[in-house]
């Protein structure tokens, strides 16, 4: 039953879908969704969207810019992350989803999953128009993720950042590197074989949107670096938030997010996930972790 959308994004078309709540009852609270780094909506996001259509909320989905079927700014590149235009963004489908009829002013959630999830927990922090939050596998901290698993050196990545933006300067074409390899020594925006697996793999995302490329920009790689999420988790209270954590990722890694998680204030809630940083997408990971933000939606969203 979902509804192919387009909305304006202050210049740049973003594209996704509408999920009319199951039950018919309109205006209903909407969750308002998007895929994490180097994904995109149709990378079993919009399975956990069904989920929640499913349980009476509306839902919308999108694609970020650059991403999917999303437009991308002038003079930017496509498969870019810029966390902060991805959050302006999540604001701007709050927006569209509020003035839509099936939506009408009615209570928004924001839902999030990996780079994603980090995102969820800024806007929730700083824009009081959402009411409850889910992140899982989230993003914490881009310095430690960086120093953990991103294969340069520091002074080398400074160096390649450098020479990346004077390369743009001179109007050349922005470097590049694959998103996963299969082979380790190849320098890759995740560095993990289970990421490698994930996307091509049987059944495997790739197999899913198979327009998505495996590729994204280095500057991605300088924006990650230098973006905390974690610092905004304090402040979403009095919003709840419900942090989904697989204690053995080994991506974003399980024991941030609980380190994390003991920072945010009530009302909050922990759902551990069995697995590494991709279980949550298919299988009964999957079932766990959409039930659990089912459930969290539903107590903070739809009147008793």
């Amino acid at each position: 039953m979902r509804e192919e959308i387009e909305f304006d994004a202050e210049g740049v078309t973003l594209r996704g879908w509408f999920y009319p709540p199951e039950n018919g009852s309109v205006p209903a609270p909407c969750v308002v969704m998007a895929h994490g780094w180097g994904g995109t909506a149709r990378h079993f996001i919009d399975d956990f969207a069904d989920v929640f259509a499913g349980a009476g909320l509306a839902v919308l989905l999108y694609d970020h810019r650059g991403w999917g079927r999303s437009d991308v700014a002038a003079g930017k590149p496509r498969n870019e992350a810029d966390p902060w235009e991805q959050i302006r963004d999540y604001q701007h489908a709050i927006s569209h989803a509020q003035n839509r009829p099936e939506v009408n002013g009615a209570p928004i959630g924001v839902w999030g999953s990996s780079f994603s999830a980090g995102h969820a927990f800024v806007v929730a922090a700083i824009d009081r128009r959402v009411k409850v939050v889910v992140g899982q596998m989230p993003f914490i901290s881009g310095s430690r993720q960086f120093q953990a698993l991103v294969g340069f050196t520091m002074a080398a990545a400074q160096e390649a950042f450098a020479a990346d933006r004077r390369a743009r300067a001179r109007g050349e074409a922005p470097a590049v590197i694959p998103l996963v390899a299969q082979d380790p020594s190849v320098q890759a925006g995740l560095p993990v074989p289970s990421a490698y697996e994930y996307f091509y793999g049987p059944g495997g995302a790739a197999e899913r949107d198979p327009e998505w490329t495996n590729e994204i920009t280095l500057r991605s790689v300088e924006h990650l670096s230098g973006y905390e999420p974690g610092w905004y988790l304090p402040r979403i209270s009095p919003t709840p938030v419900l942090m989904v954590v697989a204690p053995h990722d080994g991506l974003t890694l399980g024991e941030w997010a609980f380190e994390a998680y003991e920072t945010a204030l009530q009302p909050k809630k922990l759902v551990n996930v069995p697995g590494n940083h991709f279980a949550s997408y298919r299988g009964t990971g999957a079932q766990i972790a959409s039930g659990a933000a089912r459930d969290w939606f539903v107590e903070h969203l739809l009147p008793s």
